[in-house]
Parts: C-alpha cells; structure tokens; sequence
C-alpha cells in the first residue's frame, strides 16, 4: 500500500482566504498516512535518492543563462492562478502556482499548503485553476504535505501545455532570482514579474522555507515560481515577511526549494516526469554577457477582469455538478 506523509482530497476542494497572508508560524493538525499495520512507512536515503533519480525525465533542459524578457515569456506560460469559490460559487481568495508536470491529460501543478487549505486548515469547497491561455479547470486531486507549506494538485487538461524546466543545483547567495505570481490590481489580477537576488540560504528551515531573497513579492503570489537566470525552476515561494508594527513587507522574502518538493513526491511514489536539471546556469557558448536587469513589472498579456474568470469558473461548476448527478462523483 502506497503511504504518504500529506493528505489527498478528492473533489473537494478551497483556497486560503487572503492566500498571500504573511506566514510566521504553523500549527499543522494533519494526520500522517498508515499503512495496513498502522505503521508510517519508513524509506532508505539511498532508496528515496533511486527513487527521485528514476522519477526525472530525459528531456534536455536549456542551462544557459536568459535575458529577463526571455525568461518572462516562460514564466507567462507556466504560472497557474489558483482560485478559492465557497460552496455559493463566492470568491474566498487567490493564490499562485506552477506547471511542473504533464502527464498525458493530467497537469501537475505545485503551490503552498496555505494556499489550498483555509486559515483553520480545512479543506476547501472549490478549488479551480487558470492557465495563461484563459482556459479555467477544476482540480481533481489535490495533496499537501505535513512538513512543509507545500501541495500539488492535478487537473485534467486537453491542452498542449509545456511543463516549466526544474534546477535542483546547490542555490548560493547573490545569484540572480526571478519571481512570478498573480497580485490584486486595481480591482483586477494581473500577473507581476520581480527580479532580485538570493539572500540567505537556511541551514535550519521552518516548514520547508529555506531560500530568502531580495524579490518584491504581494498578497496573492504565494505558491509562485522563484526562477533562476536559465528560467528554470528553483523554488516556491510562499513567506513575505511583515513589520509587527506597522503591516508593512521588509523585503525579506522566502522560498521552499524544489529540490524539497521532489524528494518529499519520491519518499511517496508520486514520481511524474520532469524536464529537470542539476546544473547552475551557464554563460552562453558564443562568450556573450548576458545582463541580469532589475525588473519589477505586471505583464499586460496576464492581467484578467476577475469578474469574468468568476463567470466562466461557475460555467465549469455546473457542468460538474451536471455530470456528476448523471454517473455520480
């Protein structure tokens, strides 16, 4: 029997209210998954290492190192807005999070725990997804882990989506760091692409979030892609630090790195096929210098009436229910 240390809910489904919320502190009530002896399964280091090592794709991913609007481009496709509707079809909030996998119709997307599960950790109503082409797809399956403020959902998509590519290399302050994610603005959302630079590596991380950097980041971009200067993904951001006093962000900003979200997947069996590589970004053959340029922009190619992704969301919810009534869920 398969164990997971991380819960799975299968059509049901909720976002955090207030999804980007600060994050200080977690008080996780999740049970961990027994097997028939109502024992935890207990995996070997060298068996979880066989296991990531089987799980990774063959594809050739692009080490070299990518102008900012190159980079851009890759995360407009592969940043997922991931939207909370109560049980009324209400929104409850919005969170962020990335394309990682396809296999066949199924996508793999990964975001925060906080993101799927509400302020009192419970499960949600409705949990849907929007890709950048403006499709919106309910998610049939979800998980999130005990240890860390992670969760992967899959949805069933007919679309030729191209996962992003995965770096698992050793992460070193003063590196080059792109952040994206889907931030409230002006009554809309529009995706927002920072540019910044790692801070400080943990060596003692709370609930998986041990990468800080210099990116802006707001409400709504938890569980967003934190991007190397190659455009691969590095980690998942999710921790923006807050003054007790005054609210205000400090600029310390935290991210799980995905090399955590894969190991925790193999321990369990869950290995999906990834575009993935083990090196860090290389200068391009040719010698030329590409510079890394601040950046801190919305991109007006991802900004969305929410009234009309709600519209086309409860579109989606009927039929659901629609089909359901008829073969039964």
């Amino acid at each position: 029997m398969m164990n997971f240390p991380f819960v799975s809910s299968r059509w049901i489904f909720k976002l955090a209210a207030g999804a980007g919320a600060l994050l200080v502190g977690f008080s996780p009530t999740f049970a961990i998954a027994m097997d028939r002896e109502g024992e935890p399964r207990q995996t070997s280091s060298a068996a979880n290492q066989q296991q990531l090592a089987q799980a990774q794709a063959t594809n050739q991913t692009n080490n070299t190192i990518e102008p900012a609007t190159e980079i851009n481009d890759i995360s407009h496709k592969t940043t997922l807005l991931i939207f909370n509707l109560n049980e009324e079809g209400e929104p409850n909030g919005h969170g962020s999070g990335a394309l990682i996998a396809k296999e066949g119709n199924t996508c793999v997307g990964v975001t925060n725990r906080h993101v799927i599960l509400s302020e009192n950790q419970e499960k949600a109503a409705n949990l849907l997804i929007r890709t950048y082409d403006g499709e919106v797809y309910e998610v049939n399956e979800e998980y999130w882990f005990e240890s860390e403020d992670l969760a992967v959902v899959e949805f069933e998509c007919d679309r030729n989506y191209e996962p992003i590519a995965i770096a698992t290399y050793q992460l070193s302050p003063g590196q080059t760091v792109y952040l994206s994610g889907w931030p409230p603005s002006l009554g809309d959302i529009t995706r927002k692409f920072t540019s910044g630079s790692i801070s400080e590596i943990r060596e003692n991380p709370v609930q998986g979030y041990a990468v800080g950097y210099t990116n802006v980041t707001q409400g709504g971009m938890s569980g967003g892609q934190v991007l190397d200067a190659a455009g691969r993904l590095v980690a998942i951001h999710g921790l923006g630090d807050r003054d007790d006093r005054t609210g205000q962000k400090t600029g310390f900003n935290y991210g799980i790195p995905v090399s955590t979200l894969l190991a925790r997947l193999s321990q369990n069996g869950s290995n999906y096929s990834y575009n993935i590589s083990y090196s860090p970004p290389q200068e391009p053959a040719n010698g030329e210098v590409v510079q890394s340029e601040p950046v801190s922009q919305t991109d007006s190619r991802d900004r969305i009436n929410t009234d009309n992704v709600l519209d086309k969301a409860n579109r989606v919810l009927d039929t659901l229910e629609r089909v359901c009534g008829f073969f039964g869920c």
